[in-house]
């Protein structure tokens, strides 16, 4: 088996998380050079990719593709080009080109975000000013079913007008994705909804997305769910469960079962009902009894609503409690264990990482932990390394020990290290120089080594626990805070 990987861009989350867990296995991944990939708002070259595509990909191969990247260069410029839908339409075609070489497709696209916030910073410029204004516009036509009769807003016209182009546009070519799915050259689809919210007009049009998809009777070859850059991860543990006939049963356990329901930041539906999607997504099967998994799928989810980002978590836990519950299934339990840490949003629950390193002798082989950015993010990726572990426990594919140990201290260098952490601490420090939060364009170099430095004592800790040097270099991939880089060293 070949897999061909193109990412949504080049984002260490997006496309390094998959290359550094296949590089702890067996399996065979080809993926474009990151040069070919544009950088936020500069779009792939299309052509280039297209390419490269039809000069790499061959019979039997599996692809993962990003409809995003395929037709617009990148996540970013998706949302900000002047495209027309003629154009995207066209550079459809190229799916049923890599079909025809006799392949196997597994693609995914996004319902485009509405952002709450003024800020153009990943939008157009007109979001620096009418953000806030345009969420609260969409929540209207959302409620009233796109009805223009008693709309009032304060967005000048010509900004209004080409909104709803753009959400026009990313609708249609949506439903043309959908009917390439009926029409057997998209093996399986992952729809996801990017930072969206209840009621959103995200929502309301995933909801007729997810009407056609019944209508067509393709349900068990499409999902549409919050998320966006965990989503080639899910397509990867979805595509080996179809190659190799499994369908690994996920059990849940919640930390709060009380407030499962709950709505998490940046999502429109309940956590409850997205984690079935993201299991499902990934090739697993969703039962109710913890005697009935393979996978025991352990869900840090939120106290409340009070605390919601990972930077503002309190120093103390609110309740001691559902940590020692969490904390026996690695004690007891000989399955495959993932953790999905959703309490907090943009980060891990320091509480919980600090109690997981001190457990003893953890199956890294066995175990996994994940706790970044929104709560579908941190769930889709648990998921699909858990679906991995599964299969290689069954031989299906080989895990290579040491390989897997160092992702997974990385991953929490990342998510509890800086996310939860440090990040915070150079915003700050960013104020103090009078400089902007958006981007560390003019002092790059210097929030590397301030990174570097600060996150010294959060690596030693995890050599520690995982009994290995950890030689690192850090990066930021858009040149801003938001999101860090991280590359072993090779000495």
């Amino acid at each position: 088996m070949r897999i061909i990987f193109l990412p949504v861009d080049e984002r260490f989350c997006t496309r390094d998380y998959l290359l550094l867990l296949t590089k702890a296995t067996d399996l065979d991944v080809i993926t474009p050079p990151k040069k070919l990939l544009g950088q936020k708002k500069i779009p792939a070259d299309i052509a280039k990719l297209h390419e490269w595509l039809l000069e790499n990909v061959k019979k039997d191969d599996i692809l993962i593709l990003s409809a995003d990247m395929l037709l617009h260069g990148g996540l970013i410029p998706s949302r900000i080009n002047l495209l027309s839908l003629d154009t995207v339409l066209k550079r459809l075609k190229i799916l049923r080109i890599l079909k025809n070489v006799g392949t196997k497709i597994y693609l995914t696209a996004t319902v485009t975000r509405i952002p709450k916030y003024n800020s153009d910073e990943e939008e157009p410029d007109y979001w620096e000013y009418f953000g806030e204004e345009i969420y609260r516009l969409s929540l209207k036509l959302a409620e009233s079913g796109m009805s223009f009769e008693s709309l009032k807003t304060n967005v000048p016209e010509w900004i209004v007008d080409d909104f709803l182009w753009r959400r026009k546009r990313n609708f249609q070519v949506l439903s043309k994705i959908i009917e390439c799915v009926k029409g057997g050259i998209i093996d399986f689809l992952n729809v996801t909804l990017d930072d969206n919210s209840e009621g959103s007009l995200s929502v309301f049009e995933a909801k007729l997305h997810e009407s056609k998809v019944v209508e067509l009777g393709i349900s068990d070859k499409v999902s549409i769910h919050p998320g966006a850059d965990e989503s080639a991860m899910a397509l990867l543990s979805k595509l080996l469960c179809d190659f190799f006939g499994e369908r690994p049963r996920f059990s849940v356990v919640y930390a709060n079962p009380e407030t499962k329901n709950l709505i998490p930041p940046y999502e429109g539906e309940p956590l409850s009902s997205s984690v079935i999607k993201h299991i499902k997504s990934c090739g697993g099967e969703y039962v109710k009894e913890i005697s009935d998994g393979d996978i025991i799928l352990l869900i840090n989810n939120m106290d409340n609503l009070e605390f919601s980002e990972s930077a503002f978590q309190p120093k103390k836990p609110l309740n001691e409690g559902t940590y020692n519950r969490m904390l026996k299934y690695f004690r007891n339990s000989e399955k495959i264990i993932g953790i999905a840490d959703v309490k907090y949003a943009n980060g891990s629950d320091n509480h919980l990482v600090e109690s997981i390193m001190n457990e003893n002798s953890i199956d890294w082989t066995k175990t996994n932990y994940y706790g970044w950015n929104t709560a579908g993010n941190t769930v889709g990726t648990t998921c699909a390394h858990s679906v991995i572990q599964f299969l290689a426990s069954k031989g299906r594919i080989k895990l290579i020990e040491d390989s897997i140990r160092k992702y997974q201290a990385i991953l929490l260098l990342e998510h509890w290290g800086y996310q939860a952490n440090v990040r915070q601490k150079l915003l700050e420090e960013l104020k103090t120089k009078n400089l902007s939060c958006r981007t560390l364009i003019p002092v790059e170099k210097w929030a590397e080594e301030y990174c570097i430095k600060k996150l010294e004592r959060y690596k030693e800790s995890l050599e520690n626990t995982f009994s290995m040097s950890l030689n690192i270099k850090v990066y930021f991939p858009w040149h801003r805070p938001f999101e860090l880089g991280i590359e072993e060293v090779i000495k």
